[in-house]
């Protein structure tokens, strides 16, 4: 074995274990290849980001607190039906067309037959919630002034429906080009719609901005799907509704289609139980808290759907599987607590910034909510392999056992501590994702976290809690995480070229 290194990192090196062979490095993920990966797909995460940072300005600014919060359970029941209404089309699509690329003819089926399928599916869900209106209003809101938003709300369904089936078969056909311009085109055209129809006409006009996005969304990206069909000098004709292929969509998609009832109805649920015990001031506080955290998601899930599953895939069954999940784990604390520290560190400056003073309320609630997301970034590190390996009842539990305990958790605490109970119960069900998502991982697998990589967690673990250290101070720690993650990184490598 070459000697140690010497200083503080060599003194470190063989208390934590860091000595690692060279084939051992050679299974798993470079820190600069994975942080250039994650900002490449996270870019459509980034321009949301933006178009959610001016929306939520514009609501708070607009139309306050209490119809914020009504606005928001608006937006979740659209992200719950949303789940529902693909079908699980999502994933099956980008892989049917990405196995068969040769086969024209059965590419332009899969296309013909996903779009049917996702587009008859939102008018069919249209068609049936438009007579129940009212009293969905009322269950959703507490009152019933909000029928026509959520009208428009509903049939806005159909297209985006269409639209988001779409994506996936721009995904398939590997159009990376194509699904930036026009997720970049929606994004725009979202915006420009949203602002003067929601300064003139409130909630209502907010809504009026979804429908007619869905409609732009559906164009651009349809448009996109023509433009590389043409490149290919590929033709639709001959293509028509495939039964078999149908079957086969719907196959893949129905563990997905579980996995995100599971997680939404959570969602609508906790947030209808607040609205109903606390009202709708405190609903629209925990807004705040809670679109924080879904920017959070979409960022990390955005680069572990797109870059880490697929290798994850390839490696399923490899004894490198492991040396590829911890290396995952510690590039996605390197890039992800510093995000978590500056939100906590900085939380009563950012709401003045992007909300407004009436919702610095919300800011005793991020530090317990942000330790939440620390702990699904830790636990789906790993859970994420559950679905790569073919164990999909174990990834459906680990999502599942998550949305069950916080729905569970907030209807026994909410009623006894108030809105505080809300990011309380979210972070202590968020604790299912490392307990279920080790134990299954190392039951099916084999692998789980390594001493370096138990370290990082509790080192993580020490700066998203300290980053609440009165004054700003906490933002003292933002650095630490990629700071030591690159030195590790960097003397393992230095010792097994030696």
């Amino acid at each position: 074995m070459p000697p140690t290194p010497k200083g503080v990192g060599g003194r470190l090196r063989p208390v934590l274990g860091l000595i690692r062979s060279p084939a051992e490095l050679e299974g798993r993920f470079s820190l600069r290849r994975f942080a250039q990966s994650a900002g490449v797909l996270s870019l459509k995460s980034v321009t949301d980001f933006a178009r959610a940072v001016i929306a939520a300005k514009l609501f708070a600014v607009t139309l306050g607190p209490t119809l914020v919060g009504v606005q928001a359970q608006l937006f979740n029941f659209q992200a719950l039906v949303g789940a529902v209404l693909p079908l699980g089309l999502s994933t099956g699509v980008s892989k049917m067309i990405a196995e068969d690329t040769r086969d024209v003819p059965r590419v332009s089926s899969v296309v013909l037959t996903s779009s049917a399928i996702a587009l008859a599916a939102g008018v069919v869900a249209a068609l049936v919630l438009t007579p129940v209106v009212p009293q969905l209003a009322t269950a959703l809101t507490g009152s019933g002034r909000y029928e026509l938003p959520v009208l428009l709300l509903v049939w806005s369904f159909p297209l985006y429906n269409l639209g988001g089936v779409v994506y996936y078969q721009l995904q398939g056909l590997a159009a990376v080009k194509r699904l930036t311009r026009a997720g970049i085109l929606t994004t725009v055209f979202a915006v420009a719609a949203l602002i003067p129809l929601t300064v003139a006409y409130g909630l209502t006009g907010t809504m009026v901005s979804v429908l007619v996005t869905s409609v732009a969304q559906a164009i651009f990206f349809s448009f996109e799907l023509w433009r590389e069909y043409a490149a290919r000098g590929w033709r639709f004709a001959g293509a028509a509704f495939n039964r078999p292929i149908a079957r086969q969509l719907l196959g893949f998609g129905w563990i997905l289609l579980i996995s995100a009832v599971f997680t939404w109805a959570s969602v609508v649920v906790v947030r209808t139980l607040t609205l109903h015990t606390l009202g709708q001031h405190a609903n629209g506080l925990y807004q705040v808290v809670f679109g924080l955290s879904g920017q959070f998601a979409a960022v990390f899930l955005a680069w572990m759907g797109a870059y880490v599953f697929p290798r994850l895939v390839a490696e399923a069954g490899s004894p490198r599987l492991g040396s590829l999940l911890n290396s995952g784990l510690r590039a996605n604390l390197a890039i992800m607590v510093p995000f978590f520290v500056v939100a906590i560190a900085l939380r009563d400056p950012l709401i003045r910034i992007f909300y407004s003073s009436a919702f610095v309320a919300a800011a005793p609630l991020i530090p317990i909510q942000v330790f939440g997301d620390y702990l699904r970034v830790i636990g789906w590190s790993f859970a994420v392999c559950l679905f790569a390996v073919g164990r999909t009842g174990s990834h459906l539990a680990v999502i599942a056992g998550q949305a069950v305990l916080w729905v569970v958790l907030a209807f026994l605490m909410v009623p006894i501590w108030g809105l505080n109970a809300v990011p309380i119960a979210y972070t202590v069900s968020y604790l299912a994702y490392p307990v279920l998502g080790f134990a299954l991982v190392r039951r099916w697998t084999g692998a789980g976290p390594d001493r370096r990589a138990w370290m990082l967690i509790a080192l993580a673990a020490v700066c998203v809690a300290g980053a609440a250290a009165p004054f700003y101070t906490g933002i003292l720690l933002a650095p630490v995480m990629p700071v030591l993650v690159y030195v590790l990184n960097r003397r393992e490598m230095r010792q097994a070229a030696a």
